[in-house]
């Protein structure tokens, strides 16, 4: 098994587990990591180009705020904070750290489940929020092969 084999095992056996920090962490690695020349996974190359000419702000919250933290974007770089920024183009509230997993791995109608259910509350331009969906449905499905519905 190789490197590279070796990091996909570690990473679809451990991604539920992760917290939302670590998750945004990776995908702000994914981005840093995925230019030419710079990649260190080859499924990562040219994922950058998806936050190129994009700015936006993006805060995670737990109603309790026991689970806070940003995602700055800002022309196809990516920076994250352990605290909700006051300002915000996206504000996402979760009902709990495993409605945000929940959530997270869900996708198109089962999105507005969520919101039905009060699992997550949504503030802002909701094309934001879709925006992201299709971020993490980029990285980890689609560049990365993992299955999400089994996570």
């Amino acid at each position: 098994m190789g490197e590279f084999d070796s990091f996909m095992k570690l990473l679809k056996g451990n991604i539920a587990d992760w917290s939302l920090e670590t998750f945004l962490n990776f995908m702000k690695w994914s981005i840093e990591n995925s230019r030419d020349g710079l990649f260190k996974l080859p499924a990562l190359k040219g994922y950058y180009k998806n936050v190129q000419d994009f700015s936006a702000i993006y805060v995670f919250t737990t109603r309790d705020k026991t689970l806070e933290a940003t995602a700055r974007f800002i022309d196809g770089a990516m920076t994250v904070e352990p605290f909700a920024a006051k300002e915000w183009d996206l504000k996402i509230v979760f009902k709990d750290a495993s409605a945000f997993w929940r959530f997270l791995i869900s996708g198109g109608d089962k999105i507005v489940d969520a919101l039905l259910d009060n699992d997550v509350q949504v503030y802002g331009n909701l094309n934001y929020l879709y925006k992201f969906g299709f971020l993490v449905k980029d990285i980890i499905s689609q560049r990365l092969g993992i299955n999400l519905a089994h996570v």
